[in-house]
């Protein structure tokens, strides 16, 4: 008899960071910021103030990226979401699934 173990999935990790807008790069599409505050909910491992981000702006629900038109301005300071999960991906071995979505206050 052949006895099959259940798979365990891996729950999603969450910061609130407080960013200073940089600057909008242009050739990788991504926004530019420096990481003012960090605020982790539980065990998660947040980037350290001081640190510099690149990251392409997603919707709330993450399902697609922000409109440029929608990207925070350079040099003003906005709440981001930074969600990760870590497992392993497909041909790639060890990895980290990251999302960032600027949040609305």
């Amino acid at each position: 008899m052949l006895m099959v173990s259940s798979a365990m999935a891996g729950s999603w990790e969450i910061c609130d960071l407080k960013v200073q807008v940089r600057d909008k790069q242009t050739q990788r599409a991504q926004l530019q910021t420096r990481v003012i505050e960090a605020k982790a909910q539980g065990q998660a491992e947040c980037p350290q103030p001081g640190s510099a981000l690149s990251f392409r702006p997603e919707t709330a629900d993450y399902q697609s990226e922000l409109p440029r038109r929608q990207w925070p301005k350079p040099g003003r300071t906005v709440t981001v979401r930074y969600r990760y999960l870590d497992g392993i991906c497909k041909n790639r071995g060890p990895c980290r699934i990251e999302h960032f979505s600027p949040l609305q206050r």
